[in-house]
């Protein structure tokens, strides 16, 4: 019979595993990242809960949260799914904002 030692690391000989820092996108301007806060906070209002927006953009609760309240950044992805929750394109959703009284699309009072 033969007995095999397992060394702590897994036996891989390699480093030992750490928790891995989470990846920041830089792909979205600060004044994106502000308006997508703004956007998953309103959201949140029209859907209710956290729990219910979540559901449907697909994404854990504690993500949107954290995205939200500025503890992570957001990324392309996230807008995409705020859009198609908020029923609107990703250019509206991060684009500048627009007075109620005028077009979105050519800025004229109406």
């Amino acid at each position: 019979m033969q007995l095999y030692l397992i060394p702590p690391d897994g036996g891989q000989g390699g480093r030992v595993p750490t928790r891995r820092r989470p990846f920041v996108t830089r792909s979205l301007t600060e004044p994106e990242r502000k308006r997508l806060r703004a956007a998953l906070k309103n959201l949140r209002t029209a859907y209710g809960t956290w729990a219910c927006l979540a559901e449907v953009m697909g994404m854990p609760t504690r993500s949107i949260r954290a995205i939200a309240s500025g503890q992570f950044a957001g990324s392309p992805g996230t807008a995409m799914r705020a859009a198609r929750a908020a029923g609107t394109t990703i250019e509206r959703l991060l684009g500048r904002p627009v007075a109620a009284d005028r077009c979105p699309t050519c800025g004229r009072s109406g």
